[in-house]
């Protein structure tokens, strides 16, 4: 256990000592995401000194593990010390997806945190009903399967983070969310028990919806605390 620390333990030495040490933040879209939806937040993340980019993909025709594939070797092209995420929806499954490339001896590249929004982590029942008609992935892409809640197949089979991760997920506060079809409370597409994996450090609930949450000012100063902090603000419903 304690070698397995070492590497982690190492970087962020550097990282405090070091002035020199290089950081990024990749922001990753989600299914059917432009990118441009998350510009506002990049804007702020720049603006706290970050170095900041939006990673693209085409999320209607590129598997989500091809699409990791892609993101690990621009990270590893790039050489910064360290590097942070932060995604919405889709994009969440992008960066698990991303681990099984990384190398659990050395930490390579390092990831330091993980800001998830509106993460279908363990699936979403909307994602189950299109996923059983076949002709449907011709239509929407291979992204369909993966966002299911299939335990084998779906959004759970991506590897678990071994970063610190944030996760915020969009809410109305209510027994029913802001689709009366998905059973509890959820975000329109999410029902919030699903965006969970299990080993978050920190959890806040906004009131938005799957789309208006990268948008929502709360959800913009939630992820600058994580980034900063490594946990959220103390009020974590809004």
């Amino acid at each position: 256990m304690l070698k397995k620390l070492i590497p982690t333990l190492f970087v962020l030495i550097l990282i405090s000592f070091n002035s020199n040490a290089t950081h990024k933040v990749y922001l990753v879209h989600g299914y059917a995401g432009l990118g441009i939806e998350l510009e506002k937040l990049q804007n702020t993340i720049e603006n706290k000194g970050y170095t900041c980019e939006i990673f693209k993909y085409p999320s209607l025709s590129q598997d989500v593990e091809i699409t990791a594939k892609h993101l690990f070797y621009k990270i590893k092209q790039e050489n910064y010390d360290s590097v942070s995420f932060v995604t919405h929806s889709l994009g969440a499954l992008v960066v698990r997806s991303l681990y099984q490339y990384v190398d659990s001896e050395t930490n390579n590249p390092f990831i330091y945190r993980f800001v998830m929004i509106a993460s279908p982590n363990q699936g979403s029942p909307i994602a189950d009903f299109w996923a059983q008609f076949g002709f449907v992935k011709y239509i929407v892409g291979p992204n369909v399967d993966n966002l299911t809640t299939d335990p084998d197949t779906g959004a759970a089979k991506f590897p678990i983070p071994t970063c610190e991760v944030g996760l915020i997920a969009g809410v109305t506060g209510k027994k029913t969310g802001f689709n009366i079809f998905i059973i509890g409370d959820n975000d329109g597409i999410v029902p919030a028990k699903n965006t969970k994996i299990g080993i978050e450090k920190d959890v806040a609930y906004v009131n938005a919806s799957h789309v208006a949450l990268v948008l929502n000012n709360k959800v913009i100063k939630l992820v600058i605390d994580f980034l900063e902090n490594g946990y959220f603000s103390k009020n974590k419903f809004n």
